[in-house]
């Protein structure tokens, strides 16, 4: 059976440094930090709505990411946010702090969306959107921090 009317749960990245990957979803995309587990070496990340939108998985010692072989795995994921000028606010900051910008920012020919790509620090692409449909007609509760 077709999966219908879906929505993106969350995703889980692999990351080589777990506390510069928390900063960087911390200080870049306002993530907040709902739950650690210490045990699994793994940071779960939410903007408040759910458990968590983004989660950290440290890489065991010892083991690297696959890299300059070939296409990447995850070609990138997307945030929406639901004003275009967020996009050109961060790209100062993104500047200013050395993080490589892929893309953006820049208005898309197909979507015509405002939006900015970037690399985190595993190099995994970012891509932050402006969507405001996504917000005008989203009716869920935001869950109180």
């Amino acid at each position: 059976m077709p999966v219908r009317n879906g929505t993106l749960g969350h995703i889980v990245l692999n990351v080589a440094d777990l506390k510069k990957s928390e900063r960087f979803y911390r200080s870049i995309l306002g993530l907040k930090v709902s739950a650690r587990n210490r045990e699994t070496k793994m940071t779960f990340m939410s903007y408040g709505r759910e458990h968590h939108d983004v989660a950290l998985q440290a890489l065991p010692k010892g083991a690297k990411h696959v890299s300059g072989r070939g296409i990447a795995k995850l070609h990138h994921f997307c945030i929406y946010v639901d004003r275009n000028e967020i996009i050109d606010e961060i790209y100062p900051i993104l500047k200013r702090r050395r993080i490589p910008i892929v893309s953006g920012p820049e208005t898309l020919v197909v979507a015509g969306n405002r939006s900015i790509s970037f690399l985190d620090p595993d190099g995994n692409r970012v891509e932050i959107a402006c969507n405001a449909n996504k917000f005008q007609f989203d009716n869920r509760k935001k869950r109180m921090a």
